[in-house]
C-alpha cells in the first residue's frame, strides 16, 4: 500500500483521515502544519500528501509553491480544504495538485476515490 501524509491543523479532520486510510491498508504519517509536514518529506519516502490549505504558520499554497522549488516536486497531492476550487487557483498548484475536495462537502469514499485515482499508474514504495 502507500505511505500518505495527511497535513491539517484540524486533530478532528487529521485523525478521521488517518483512521480511514490506515483501515484500507495506507502507511499514514501526520502532521499539524506545513512545517512539520517539510520536515517529514526530508526523513522518509512519502507516495502521496493530503493538505489542508488554510493553516497558521505557513499555509497550504506556500507548502505548494516549497514543493515546487524543491526536490518533492514531484509528489502528487490532494488538497483537502474548506476552500472551493476556482480554475485560477488549480491551474496555479498544477501539476502537484491532482485531486481537490472540498472539506464537508466529500464522503469518506470520495476521499479513498482520490487516494486510489492518484495512486492509479503510480509505482507504490514497497512496505
Amino acid at each position: 500500500m502507500a505511505s500518505i501524509l495527511v497535513i491539517d491543523d484540524s486533530l478532528g479532520c487529521r485523525n478521521a483521515t488517518a483512521a480511514l486510510l490506515r483501515a484500507e491498508g495506507h502507511r499514514v504519517t501526520c502532521a499539524d502544519n506545513a512545517w512539520r509536514g517539510l520536515v517529514i518529506l526530508e526523513s522518509m519516502t512519502i507516495d502521496v500528501g493530503m493538505l489542508d490549505l488554510l493553516l497558521t504558520g505557513l499555509n497550504g499554497i506556500g507548502f505548494l509553491k516549497d514543493l515546487a522549488n524543491g526536490r518533492h516536486q514531484g509528489l502528487p497531492v490532494i488538497v483537502t480544504s474548506a476552500m472551493e476550487v476556482n480554475e485560477e487557483l488549480w491551474a496555479a498548484q498544477r501539476p502537484q495538485v491532482r485531486e481537490w475536495l472540498v472539506k464537508a462537502k466529500y464522503s469518506g469514499e470520495q476521499l479513498l476515490e482520490a487516494v486510489n485515482a492518484v495512486l492509479g499508474g503510480m509505482a507504490v514504495a514497497a512496505a
